[in-house]
């Protein structure tokens, strides 16, 4: 419905478009060529992070404003940074133009903060969730999984579903370094790890643990175990790539890279004959 092949799929929080920017993310978008991009953690307004993203340049010459495109033309943009300056918003660059395109969850979830975006190609939703941090807002956090976990329910009555994000949740241990120090830390609550098996249990399937049983692989470290080999940080597997069942044949593979443009890493999947 969306490739006449395949689809690749990438989730990634930038923690900050203007830091990883800087750091060549653009670069690495053009280079890497997926078809969709799903970033969270814009922390910038729409239009400042469209110039940021895309390199625009606004002159004025003496009879009109026109603007100088630089990189990433290829893919067609939607920006749903929040109105908070600084804070949240997430972002999809795809190349096919999408048939329709949510913000929000309509009834189920409105804030502040564009947490959530959704593309629609023909019969196939992608949902770009940029789950909240429990550390301070525990109670936000879990109304928002509810309100996510009701709107997933009412878009697979349509659609085929691609949920992706930081999901702010390592679901098992196997997905973190320190399971025991982190049963009472907002990451591993059990509170929180149920509600991600609810969310697998209206027909979802997590690619990269589908694709790769028992691998373990983390999508978050600190920027000091960048440089810093002899630092032990703790590591986690917070950001996922969930599939409706219905599109689980089509999983070619799930995959987290290793890049430095963020504190966390993308997680790539790829589906086929979507």
């Amino acid at each position: 419905m969306c490739y006449n092949e395949h689809m690749k799929v990438v989730s990634y929080n930038i923690n900050g478009i203007r830091a990883s920017v800087k750091l060549g993310l653009d670069k690495w978008i053009e280079d890497f060529g997926a078809d969709v991009y799903c970033f969270q953690e814009v922390r910038c307004g729409d239009e400042l992070a469209r110039q940021v993203l895309f390199q625009e340049k606004k002159q004025l010459s003496l009879f009109e404003n026109f603007e100088e495109k630089g990189v990433l033309e290829d893919y067609f943009a939607f920006f749903n940074c929040g109105k908070i300056s600084g804070y949240a918003g997430t972002l999809v660059l795809t190349k096919l133009k999408p048939n329709e395109v949510f913000y929000d969850m309509g009834q189920f979830w409105t804030d502040d903060e564009g947490r959530t975006t959704t593309v629609v190609f023909g019969k196939v939703a992608i949902v770009n969730a940029y789950i909240p941090n429990g550390n301070s807002r525990l109670e936000f956090k879990m109304k928002y999984l509810q309100a996510l976990n009701r709107y997933l329910s009412h878009l697979k009555k349509s659609y085929s579903v691609i949920c992706v994000g930081d999901f702010n949740i390592a679901h098992n241990e196997i997905d973190l370094t320190n399971p025991k120090e982190c049963k009472n830390k907002s990451v591993f609550l059990p509170i929180e790890r149920q509600a991600f098996s609810g969310l697998l249990g209206l027909g979802f399937v997590d690619c990269f643990r589908f694709k790769n049983p028992e691998l373990v692989k983390y999508s978050w470290r600190s920027y000091r175990s960048r440089w810093d080999n002899s630092y032990n940080s703790w590591k986690y597997r917070i950001d996922y790539v969930l599939a409706s069942e219905d599109l689980k044949r089509n999983i070619l593979g799930c995959d987290i890279l290793e890049l430095d443009y963020s504190d966390h890493l993308p997680v790539v999947a790829e589906f086929e004959n979507l």
